[in-house]
């Protein structure tokens, strides 16, 4: 599934402390307050520190993505060169000058742009280069993307044009100029199709199929869309009756969600699902959809409030009685993951089991929550007054906390490698050897 843009993406990254930084439950600052935990939750012991296995400053280009990490081996960027960090000694293996945020990683080699407008690969092993191909003639900007499908290396530029080059040797096979891409994003390969997407004056999204041999414009659907994912071959949408950002005077009827398949043979829309029935949508926001088997689940919200309201619905079934709505859990904050949502009452955050509802009371810091993802048995969330906690999903206890001391409190996609979580922001790479219960 293609990685899309988040909105995240327009947010400064919380800058977190030096590498001399320990996460500690000591180091709380006396007028911190924690919340009580139920009899599901197990507390952590008072001694509990976790210190910072290493940290080191980066670009925080593409802290958003999944990590490019190769046989124990993270790949990052940090004033204009690429480094290749062995994740368990925090040592350095190589570096490239010049070098760019990876954008492809396979088992021998590292695909990334450079500011020369260049294409380049080179060794994952050694840094060496192996080649490189000037791919625009338009200047790049930090939307520049390149994806490996199906043995060809497809790259666009966000100021315009889409390409296809051999992943060997660097050879173009075709390019199409006459494509624009700004916030765009290259789906992939459907029905002997290449879909790609645009923005259409940052309201309507304009989406394309392109001819894999050529890079031939096949068609062109444009409308209020938002990609949810892919299920039998065919793109599903999340369609808008109206530009959310227009303000009406009357009331607007419509749908909370509404869903619409778009088939990649011939761009053509078709299957609308509409979900709840609602008098006025004219400020609704749906921030997150997701199909989970039978279940819909999307977090949506007014545009005017800071929160918003897990609702579930089958798929395929319009009527209330198919319709669950987690309001009483109070405002959403992630999932669901690993089928478990989680979600924040005043500053108490829970966890809830979707398949028995069976609900987790974490151990947190009094303050609300910026930013939560939950990642194997580990929980990451960082706060409104700073601090970023750990705790455990199934019982809530809480293993480690760091007063970021940031002024805007956000971090990118967490991953955990052989028992190190690594937390990117967007000045600094953070190392945690978790305890054994979260590995």
């Amino acid at each position: 599934m293609p990685q899309v843009k988040t909105i995240l993406t327009s947010l400064l990254a919380v800058s977190l402390l030096s590498s001399g930084t320990t996460l500690t439950l000591q180091g709380m600052a006396t007028d911190t307050a924690y919340a009580a935990s139920s009899a599901t939750s197990v507390k952590a012991a008072k001694d509990t520190s976790l210190p910072l296995k290493w940290s080191v400053a980066t670009d925080g280009i593409g802290m958003y993505d999944k990590l490019p990490i190769l046989n124990g081996i993270l790949f990052y960027t940090a004033n204009n060169t690429l480094y290749a960090k062995n994740i368990a000694t925090g040592q350095v293996k190589w570096s490239y000058k010049n070098g760019g945020e990876p954008q492809i990683l396979t088992n021998s080699s590292i695909f990334f742009i450079d500011n020369h407008e260049q294409l380049v690969k080179v060794s994952a092993d050694t840094g060496k280069l192996l080649w490189k191909v000037k791919v625009s003639k338009r200047p790049i900007e930090v939307g520049a993307q390149a994806r490996l499908i199906n043995g060809k290396v497809y790259f666009s530029n966000e100021s315009g044009g889409v390409a296809a080059y051999h992943p060997v040797t660097g050879k173009k096979i075709w390019e199409n100029t006459n494509i624009p891409m700004y916030v765009g994003t290259i789906y992939g390969e459907y029905k002997g199709v290449l879909v790609v997407s645009s923005t259409v004056d940052n309201t309507r999204t304009q989406f394309y199929g392109l001819d894999l041999a050529t890079g031939k414009k096949l068609w062109r659907t444009e409308g209020l869309y938002g990609y949810v994912g892919v299920q039998e071959g065919h793109l599903v949408l999340q369609k808008q009756v109206k530009e959310q950002y227009d303000t009406e005077a009357t009331p607007v009827p419509g749908h909370l969600l509404t869903l619409v398949q778009l088939d990649p043979a011939t761009g053509k829309i078709s299957g609308q699902e509409d979900y709840q029935p609602l008098n006025d949508i004219d400020r609704m926001s749906n921030y997150y959809t997701s199909i989970q088997n039978s279940y819909i689940y999307t977090a949506a919200g007014n545009l005017d409030k800071d929160e918003y309201t897990l609702t579930r619905f089958t798929r395929g079934q319009s009527k209330e009685t198919a319709t669950k709505s987690y309001e009483s859990y109070g405002r959403w904050l992630a999932g669901p993951t690993n089928g478990m949502a989680f979600f924040q009452k005043g500053t108490q955050i829970t966890g809830v089991n979707l398949e028995n509802d069976r609900v987790v009371t974490f151990d947190n810091p009094a303050s609300k929550v910026e930013l939560l993802q939950r990642v194997g048995k580990a929980v990451f969330t960082i706060y409104e007054n700073g601090y970023l906690s750990i705790n455990h999903a199934d019982t809530g206890a809480l293993f480690g906390i760091i007063k970021t001391g940031a002024g805007y409190h956000y971090f990118g996609n967490v991953t955990i490698e052989k028992g190190i979580a690594l937390i990117p922001t967007e000045h600094k790479l953070l190392a945690v050897a978790l305890p054994k219960e979260l590995q």
